[in-house]
């Protein structure tokens, strides 16, 4: 097996494994934003789950298909120590905006300001990129979750009820999915640059 380790490449290789990973988490709760988008606007039918779905599975399949080309050639390409403390902390950065998120879809429509919950949920799924440890905090990751903050800001001051949900899914959707798409791309980039 060839070493990798010491080639410019290594370091190319890596990123792109990393952008294809992001673009999977994007794609799929991308497309999760746009069935809610759909429900809520009073438009989910078959074709559009099925839409939605077909367009998940070729962000999907292509994000394996780049990941596996530069698996191998990314592999130490971070010094271990700095891999395993920015993995940790970006579990529990994970795991913060999830217990966030599921503490305002839990409570938040219990009160008088329940309308308002997707658009928190779509806020702080913005601002946990802001949180991400720096091997997870690049230019593109800063510009979804900016994109993502404004959004669900715009929504919350534009919208009332069912719209509010609608709009803020929707945005929410097409910006992960424009993430998703990005990010593949470099990944592309990326992988040429390193020659594989």
């Amino acid at each position: 097996m060839k070493n990798y380790t010491l080639t410019g490449g290594n370091r190319e290789a890596a990123r792109a494994v990393g952008r294809c990973f992001g673009a999977l988490f994007f794609s799929i709760f991308g497309g999760l934003w746009l069935l809610l988008s759909a429900y809520a606007f009073g438009r989910l039918d078959r074709l559009r789950i099925g839409l939605i779905a077909g367009a998940v599975l070729l962000f999907v399949a292509t994000a394996v298909r780049l990941q596996r080309r530069g698996k191998e050639a990314g592999t130490g390409a971070f010094p271990e120590e700095q891999q395993k403390r920015d993995d940790r902390l970006f579990g529990i950065v994970n795991a913060v905006q999830g217990l966030a998120i599921f503490l305002d879809l839990s409570l938040l429509p219990k009160t008088r300001y329940g309308q308002f919950s997707f658009s928190i949920a779509a806020l702080i799924v913005g601002l946990h990129f802001f949180a991400l440890p720096p091997l997870y905090r690049h230019r593109a990751n800063l510009i979804t979750g900016a994109l993502l903050t404004i959004w669900a800001i715009a929504c919350a001051l534009l919208f009332r009820g069912d719209a509010m949900i609608a709009w803020t899914a929707l945005g929410a959707g097409v910006i992960l999915w424009g993430s998703s798409a990005w990010a593949l791309m470099t990944a592309s980039r990326l992988l040429r640059r390193a020659g594989l």
